[in-house]
């Protein structure tokens, strides 16, 4: 019998401890996607594979979320200690292409937000990044 969790998990048997994510810059402006289990503003992201350096995992996740191909290569701004154990690296990019995601199952909008105006609620790793850059 096939089982819904099974039908869910199905192809992140390889996923690690790990996650990244894109933090993509237009106009000043960042793109952000509201997560549709978490509520919660957050740049694309998801679990790096095992295996799979976090740059490619991370531009990967972020290219499956939004159907966004980037036309450049994001820094490493930060790598965050995550509660359940792992690393959360956050990558930035900033370009000069308003690029229109079409985002996936995992959010229910999205936006470019002004940088001293942002949404609420956040995620806290890319409120300090936005902050801080």
């Amino acid at each position: 019998m096939l089982k819904l969790k099974d039908l869910l998990f199905e192809g992140h048997e390889n996923d690690s401890d790990d996650t990244g994510g894109v933090l993509y810059y237009w106009n000043d402006k960042v793109l952000l996607c509201l997560g549709e289990k978490s509520g919660t503003w957050h740049i694309p992201k998801g679990h790096i594979q095992i295996g799979e350096e976090p740059l490619a995992g991370s531009v990967r996740e972020f290219t499956e979320e939004t159907q966004i191909v980037l036309n450049g290569i994001p820094d490493l701004n930060s790598t965050y200690k995550k509660d359940n154990g792992g690393e959360f690296y956050l990558y930035v990019l900033k370009g000069n292409t308003k690029f229109i995601p079409r985002i996936n199952h995992e959010h229910i909008d999205w936006g470019y937000f002004d940088v001293g105006d942002l949404p609420s609620p956040i995620n806290k790793w890319v409120k300090e990044t936005i902050e801080n850059d």
